[in-house]
């Protein structure tokens, strides 16, 4: 952000509800800021910035629409996955998921702030990331019978 300045968990309760959710948000926020999609970064730096308020943003028409679009092209890539790409999904959804949970505790107890972040024009990881090349960028096969595979 230009002057240093970023939002923090308790401005974003409004709408996040619990700071469970108020943490998450910010962190979907930071990938959104750097992530592939004009509007969406705008959106992200904006809230971040404290330009905007989060329940603008969320209401705003041009933003939810950008919202909703990411979200349809990773339904449809989900369906269109093998159900061998939807287990090794899975797999790594639960890895990435024990990594945030350890993160998280780290947070709390007041270590590893910096470490949570993407840098500026860094692509974000997690368990959507495909290693392959097949230019998808993870984004592909069919979806497993039962939210995000096996358990």
């Amino acid at each position: 952000m230009p002057d240093g300045r970023e939002v923090d968990q308790a401005e974003l309760l409004d709408v996040a509800k619990d700071e469970d959710r108020a943490r998450s948000l910010l962190r979907a926020l930071r990938t959104l800021s750097t992530g592939p999609d004009p509007k969406l970064r705008e959106m992200a730096r904006g809230v971040l910035r404290g330009d905007l308020t989060a329940q603008q943003a969320f209401t705003d028409p041009e933003y939810t629409a950008a919202l909703f679009s990411g979200a349809a092209k990773v339904r449809r890539a989900g369906e269109q996955r093998s159900d061998a790409e939807a287990r090794e999904a899975g797999e790594r959804f639960g890895e990435w998921q024990q990594a945030r949970r350890t993160e998280d505790e780290r947070e709390d107890q007041g270590e590893g702030q910096a470490t949570s972040r993407t840098a500026p024009g860094q692509q974000p990881t997690g368990p959507w990331r495909h290693s392959g090349t097949d230019g998808a960028g993870g984004l592909g096969g069919s979806r497993p019978a039962g939210g995000f595979g096996p358990r």
